[in-house]
């Protein structure tokens, strides 16, 4: 008794030290690795990266906001908390953390339904669903969601979050806001489109993606000779104008219904009067008031958590799974501390909820603005959640100019590349099945919902991979008899057993088992070289099949290269009168005769 306790205490002491590492506590706070070596050189270059990311991010967050059904000011609340702890608890330099179209998409259904009070809970109740994720090292669910079913996913998101723009781009009002409401809604009224809105959003979208192609003028045929626009300062002009292209969008669109309202002229909608000033400081609100008729009814945490259903759930797990997909993409090929980064995105959307935050998660497009711009550290990342809090304290009051078509076209240039068609012609050469779980994705997230859609699809694929990974193809040979040994047939499986496959099995050792004319029956032999796992229903077809080799008088059910854990399950199941362990049999050699009078023997 005591040798055990001292044996368990030993063990406890170990674990402890080994939690208090200091390998282990620059593994959680990775700052700790960069920092010593920081120099001024990192400094410029962050400097810039984080401006110029922080001049992106205004904006999309701005819009971001809009597609979430959010006062505009939450997509800046949203922008600056989870940079500043990614600073300290981020392992990937250029990963930007912030509000997205997919998260803002996926919120908008609730925050409709309960207003800022339900997202900043959803963000709140995500967090912490994210850092426990990654203090337990759950990971690995992310697993079960396979590449068809994010790129049917992503797809469909990018086309509901460009359809629910239809109507700031056109000036239009009408309820609705899934992809089906939205059309249906948009060709309904479409006579009462604004001529001011519409040729304003349809020219920004020209204009936004003309300004997105500004780096390769110098790629064009005509131009190619043009010497000055290979000058390293022209470039990087270019360059410029093309990354800040949104913020510019944005200032000028700020500009000219500014100048127009002075000389007495509204024709664009705007987006009016937007919050100023820093987000209060607290936990989000754990009831709420909801007035039905002339009714005031409280709604109280558990309602609430009715109400918001499998987003609790869903809404963290999408964000885990983008968070570490981008770290995964510009970790030039090094190794993603996959744990690290859901603890660093859990702790900064909880805290970013204390100050009004709705869900985030990282962003592709900022943080490709982010490798591009040089960013050296994370540290990079504090600059752009600093603009975002000036913007807060100081520009709210103009961008209440900010024209709706301004917005609905920025909004559309950035979503509208995450529809992955590019990922259906490899499908379709490489493996057409893969298409089936893209396809019931995309369908199910556009015309249900996203949360369903993504469930379907993912219990699809692992449907379909359970069908198809457990569907065994038995290989038959057959070796004729001779004066010495009897006809053999050897039934070889080439995968594990288990129930699935269990009845193709069973027929190819019947068809192995059939008499012949004469009315003898072969010796039949399993070859089990391929198998390390075999369920009981396996078990049971076996015992069955040797059952009937008895009756047709084969005494014995022959198992050859079973390995020891397969051999005691069928041990521990099939009569010991009923089979027999031989020697490995390679099926190159299964034709020597000399071999098989050995095994016979």
């Amino acid at each position: 008794m005591e040798g055990s306790y001292n044996g368990w205490k030993r063990k406890a002491e170990s674990k402890v030290k080994g939690a208090c590492t200091v390998d282990l506590l620059r593994r959680r706070f990775p700052i700790l690795k960069w920092l010593p070596n920081y120099n001024w050189d990192f400094a410029v270059y962050d400097f810039i990266a984080g401006i110029t990311v922080g001049l992106t991010t205004i904006p999309q967050g701005i819009a971001y906001a809009a597609v979430a059904g959010l006062p505009l000011q939450y997509g800046l609340y949203s922008a600056f908390m989870g940079l500043f702890v990614y600073v300290i608890l981020g392992t990937v330099k250029q990963c930007s953390v912030g509000p997205t179209a997919v998260m803002s998409l996926m919120t908008f259904s609730y925050a409709s339904q309960g207003g800022p009070a339900y997202a900043v809970l959803l963000a709140f109740l995500g967090g912490w669903l994210e850092l426990i994720a990654g203090l337990l090292n759950l990971g690995f669910m992310v697993e079960f969601i396979s590449a068809p079913v994010i790129s049917g996913f992503c797809s469909a998101a990018a086309l509901t979050v460009s359809s629910t723009q239809v109507k700031g781009l056109f000036g239009l009002k009408f309820k609705g806001s899934s992809f089906v409401e939205t059309w249906k809604g948009f060709f309904t009224n479409i006579t009462k489109c604004s001529p001011w809105d519409s040729a304003l959003g349809c020219s920004m979208i020209v204009i936004l993606l003309l300004m997105r192609k500004l780096t390769s003028l110098k790629n064009l045929g005509p131009l190619k000779k043009v010497a000055f626009l290979r000058y390293r300062a022209i470039d990087s002009s270019l360059w410029f104008i093309a990354t800040s292209r949104n913020a510019i969008a944005v200032i000028a669109g700020c500009l000219a219904a500014y100048l127009l309202e002075q000389n007495g002229s509204k024709p664009f909608t705007l987006t009016g009067d937007i919050q100023s000033g820093l987000p209060p400081f607290g936990l989000p609100a754990f009831t709420v008031n909801r007035t039905v008729g002339n009714t005031t009814v409280v709604l109280g945490f558990s309602d609430i958590c009715l109400e918001l259903g499998a987003a609790i759930g869903l809404i963290p797990l999408i964000a885990i799974l983008e968070q570490v997909a981008i770290a995964k993409a510009f970790a030039s090929g090094k190794r993603t501390d996959a744990t690290q980064e859901m603890i660093a995105l859990g702790v900064g959307t909880i805290l970013g909820s204390l100050f009004g935050a709705m869900p985030v998660t990282a962003s592709f497009g900022r943080s490709s603005v982010q490798a591009a711009s040089g960013a050296k550290t994370p540290l990079t990342n504090i600059y752009g959640g600093v603009l975002a809090l000036l913007a807060l304290g100081f520009l709210m009051p103009s961008l209440a100019y900010i024209p709706k078509a301004i917005l609905a076209s920025v909004i559309i240039t950035s979503v509208i590349f995450m529809v992955e068609l590019e990922e259906l012609k490899p499908m379709w050469k490489s493996r057409r099945v893969e298409l089936l779980p893209f396809g019931v994705t995309f369908l199910c997230c556009l015309f249900v919902n996203m949360e369903y859609g993504i469930l379907i699809g993912a219990g699809v694929h692992l449907l379909l991979l359970a069908y198809m990974g457990n569907r065994p193809h038995p290989e038959l040979i057959r070796l004729p008899g001779n004066e010495v040994t009897e006809e053999r047939v050897i039934v070889k499986a080439d995968c594990n057993l288990y129930f699935p496959g269990v009845e193709k099995f069973r027929q190819a050792l019947n068809e192995a088992t059939e008499v012949d004319a004469e009315g003898r029956s072969p010796c039949l032999m399993v070859d089990l070289s391929s198998l390390t796992e075999i369920d009981y229903s396996a078990l049971k077809m076996l015992k069955s099949v040797a059952a009937e080799c008895h009756k047709k008088g084969q005494t014995v059910l022959h198992f050859v290269n079973a390995t020891p854990k397969v051999a005691k399950s069928i041990v521990w199941t099939l009569p010991s009168a009923d089979i027999a362990f031989l020697p490995k049999v390679e099926k190159d050699d299964a034709t020597d005769d000399i071999h098989m009078q050995e095994i016979t023997s």
